[in-house]
């Protein structure tokens, strides 16, 4: 081999190698990036604690997947049931893992949620409804059964 054609493809070989790796800790940066958590927990000024935005959110976005048990009526009691969801029919609740059951109620909510079946099982997913803040505290509806079924008026 030439010494000249050597050079060439050493340096084409270095060249490539450092372009390989620029580009993977591009790559390696930007995932991470979209992987961080939206939201934290922390003390609401409406009532204990609350969810919160990390980070500016868009409309539309999803904000949380969180996996659900789902569970009977009877099974529920105490303070847990101010914390679960009604599922298909009157009788089914559902217990959201993660920060679903965190959030707290706003009769003009920003975030809103739907029930979706995924190989894994149901998972409540939590949307944005319009665009959200950084630092902003993150509300849904509890809906007109919450609180008629607890006899107390209803906060906005």
């Amino acid at each position: 081999m030439e010494p000249c054609t050597f050079v060439f493809y050493t340096i084409l070989f270095v060249s490539g190698m450092t372009a390989g790796i620029l580009l993977s800790r591009t790559f390696q940066k930007n995932s991470a990036n979209s992987s961080l958590p939206a939201v934290r927990v922390g003390k609401s000024n409406v009532s204990g604690r609350g969810v919160f935005a990390l980070k500016n959110i868009q409309n539309g976005a999803i904000i949380e997947r969180c996996p659900v048990l789902e569970v009977d009526e009877q099974d529920i009691g105490g303070e847990l049931l101010n914390y679960v969801f009604y599922g298909d029919n009157e009788k089914e609740r559902l217990v959201a893992m993660g920060n679903g059951m965190l959030f707290n109620h706003s009769s003009v909510p920003n975030v809103a949620y739907y029930l979706e079946e995924t190989p894994l099982g149901p998972e409540l997913v939590i949307y944005a409804l319009r665009d959200l803040r950084k630092g902003e505290e993150l509300f849904y509806t509890y809906g007109d059964d919450w609180w008629t079924t607890r006899n107390i008026p209803e906060i906005s």
